[in-house]
């Protein structure tokens, strides 16, 4: 009987693995499905729409040692915006948490539990602001393309090749995955079919031979509506103001 269901369950598994390579076979390099585009475009589409929004997500970050050996940690997010001027992110985690403000005309950065807070003036749009952010200060913040997808008007060009992979389940939710390739980066992206708006995202940077991944499970209140005073920074009791390092006059050298 043992042997007999080895024999069984060979040709299973090499249908199962036939089965999923078939499900998941990737288009010739380069191509670019046009189903792929749309559905960016529509999600797109509906996140400029909103006036602003909440939500709520898991994520998980890879670091890799100087073994290269890599290690998974998790975490937790809670974003709110007020377009366009106004958001609140709070990251919390084993390792570290953090919060980060935006709003009239200042960027906060508070570390709770150390109680320290720095705080720089920024000018523009959301997006005009993060750019400056990155470069100036060399602040990234976690999934920072939630508030410019739609208008940075490269992202197209910058895609190498996208496809279509099936509908999946997550929390409950159908969600079509979608794959794309640009330079230095893979991503993946679960768009919800009822809202349009995106159930997951997993990033790779191929840039580094060990391929660390961030990936975020996202969960969305479309009906808030969170005003700019809602999400103004006010220091804590005793919190320390401390400076941030401006990388672009060589101050962290």
């Amino acid at each position: 009987m043992r042997s007999r269901i080895k024999c069984l369950c060979v040709p299973l598994a090499l249908l199962a693995a036939s089965t999923a390579h078939a499900q998941t076979a990737a288009p010739a390099a380069g191509v670019v499905e046009p189903a792929a585009m749309d559905a960016m475009d529509k999600m797109s589409a509906k996140l400029i729409a909103l006036p602003g929004f909440a939500l709520k997500a898991d994520v998980t970050t890879e670091v890799v040692l100087d073994t290269g050996q890599k290690l998974q940690f998790t975490g937790a997010l809670d974003i709110q915006v007020h377009k366009p001027d106004a958001f609140k992110i709070v990251a919390t985690s084993d390792i570290q948490n953090r919060e980060y403000y935006f709003g009239g005309g200042k960027f906060t950065v508070l570390a709770p539990r150390l109680n320290y807070y720095a705080s720089v003036p920024v000018t523009g749009s959301i997006g005009q602001s993060l750019d400056s952010l990155r470069t100036t200060y060399g602040v990234e913040l976690p999934l920072a393309d939630l508030f410019t997808w739609g208008t940075d008007q490269t992202l197209r060009s910058r895609i190498k090749s996208g496809y279509v992979i099936r509908p999946e389940t997550i929390d409950g939710r159908t969600c079509t995955h979608y794959a794309f390739r640009q330079e230095k980066v893979d991503w993946q992206i679960w768009i919800e079919d009822s809202s349009q708006l995106p159930c997951k995202m997993v990033i790779t940077d191929t840039n580094d031979p060990s391929m660390p991944q961030y990936s975020a499970l996202m969960r969305w209140d479309g009906s808030a509506r969170p005003s700019a005073a809602d999400l103004a920074f006010t220091a804590p009791a005793g919190a320390n103001p401390i400076r941030m390092v401006d990388l672009s006059k060589g101050e962290a050298k």
